[in-house]
Formats: C-alpha cells, sequence, structure tokens
C-alpha cells in the first residue's frame, strides 16, 4: 500500500494557476460583475481543488493507492475503498505521477495527482518502477 501526504507542490503550482487566471480576468474587456463573478469560481475552485488533490481533507480524497497489477484500489479518506483500473493515458516521471483510474462500475475516469513529495521517497520510487514496468502480486 503506498500512502500519500499532502504535497507543497502541487500547492504552489495551482496557486500560481489559479492566480494568474485571476490576474488575466481582470485585464479582460468585460464588466465589473462579470469578473467579479469569474473570481469568485476561479477562487472557489482553487479551494476545492486544494481541498480535495493537495490536502487531502475531503471524504472522497485518496490517501492511500493499493496495487495488484493492472487493478487499482484507491482508499479515500472516509475509509472507502475505490476499486478501478489504470488506464494507458497515465503519465508517470520521477516528478509527477498521474494515475487515470476507471472505477468500477463508473463511466468516467478519475484523476490521482503524485508529486515527488507526495509520498516518502523509497515508495514513490517502488509506484514508479510497478506503474512503469508492470510489476507483478500485489503491492
Amino acid at each position: 500500500m503506498f500512502k500519500l501526504y499532502p504535497s507543497r507542490i502541487c500547492a504552489a503550482l495551482l496557486t500560481v494557476a489559479f492566480s494568474l487566471s485571476i490576474l488575466i480576468s481582470f485585464l479582460l474587456p468585460i464588466p465589473v460583475s462579470v469578473k467579479a463573478m469569474l473570481v469568485i469560481l476561479l477562487v472557489s475552485a482553487l479551494a476545492y481543488y486544494l481541498l480535495r488533490d493537495v490536502w487531502l481533507l475531503l471524504p472522497f480524497s485518496p490517501v492511500a493507492i493499493r496495487l495488484e497489477g493492472q487493478n487499482i484500489t484507491l482508499l479515500t479518506r472516509s475509509s472507502g475503498e475505490l476499486p478501478g483500473q489504470i488506464l494507458d493515458d497515465s503519465l508517470v516521471t520521477s516528478f509527477l505521477t498521474i494515475l487515470n483510474v476507471l472505477p468500477q462500475g463508473k463511466s468516467w475516469p478519475r484523476s490521482v495527482l503524485v508529486f515527488s513529495d507526495s509520498m516518502d521517497s523509497q515508495r514513490s520510487r517502488e509506484l514508479r518502477v510497478l506503474l512503469k514496468w508492470g510489476g507483478r502480486g500485489t503491492v
């Protein structure tokens, strides 16, 4: 089982991206009321993604990953298990791993971001090796 931790890198990247979006919204030639609604929407989205993907505080935030071949189980904060299959469009790098998971019985995939600081360095390496080279057995 691979335990996930809050990621400072992800928090910084999300905050920069949303801050730039808010700055650009101020430069758009649209009415002030529309700008205000856009800023409220962007700040709300930032708060949601920080709670879900960075700080892992929402009930459905993944706090651990269990791999079994191409199958994966996401363990959520609310002690739920979300079994699924890892999709081929997942990305594995040394800095960032994006797991695109199709939960059983669902038609929409779910993405799990694993930055290099989201996990112990040794466990992060093990996860990357298993994902890249298709490790056999249960981890």
